[in-house]
């Protein structure tokens, strides 16, 4: 399988070739896929960063915010949270300065399930930063003493697997929602080069020291 993306509730899978014959007939054959770890890899890091950076604008901003929404793909994330006004660059850079720190603590992340009311009871609503989950059980994803959400998301098992969080910019998407831009693991990588390297440019086109 090349990739696959979401329609509605259906998973769609795309495959590298047509499929020969009649598609009823091969109803319960047995199939070999393999999954693109780099690309499993990556999404996983900006699922996991996303509950990084989350926890870090509640420690930078203060505990209103609450998540609003958040997309993850290969190339970059976003999530927005509930915040009363634009954030600063300074911000940005405390938000970045705070989630790199989680990762860099190499916290451990557990997934496990449990049943719905036991796990409000031990976590509260606080859980629920993707939404009302369905059902009577969760699926609780818990980076210690940093966060704890019901996601079925893919996550890594430590926070250092995240790489690095680099913030690209923010910006106010309507009143009372800030979007946060951001990438991490290879990605981040691939844009803390890009911007060296647009700094080397400028000063050789000015013909100044980088200092």
């Amino acid at each position: 399988m090349k990739n696959a993306e979401k329609v509605g509730k259906v998973v769609l899978h795309i495959l590298d070739r047509e499929i020969p014959g009649d598609i009823d007939s091969l109803k319960g054959k047995k199939v070999t896929v393999q999954i693109d770890r780099d690309r499993r890899n990556q999404l996983r890091a900006h699922h996991t960063g996303t509950h990084i950076v989350f926890a870090a604008t509640r420690k930078v901003l203060g505990p209103h915010i609450w998540q609003n929404g958040a997309k993850k793909t290969v190339d970059q994330a976003h999530l927005d949270i509930t915040h009363y006004k634009s954030i600063t660059k300074e911000e940005e850079q405390a938000i970045e300065n705070e989630a790199n720190r989680i990762i860099n603590n190499c916290v451990n992340i557990n997934k496990y399930f449990m049943n719905k009311a036991d796990a409000e009871k031990q976590f509260g609503f606080h859980l629920y930063q993707g939404g009302i989950v369905p059902g009577n059980s969760l699926r609780v994803v818990n980076i210690e003493g940093v966060d704890t959400e019901a996601c079925c998301g893919t996550h890594c098992d430590n926070t250092a697997e995240v790489g690095w969080v680099r913030i690209l910019k923010s910006q106010r998407v309507s009143d009372g929602i800030v979007r946060l831009y951001y990438v991490a693991k290879e990605r981040a990588i691939q844009v803390l080069n890009e911007e060296h390297g647009i700094l080397n440019d400028l000063c050789d086109t000015w013909g100044v020291d980088q200092s």
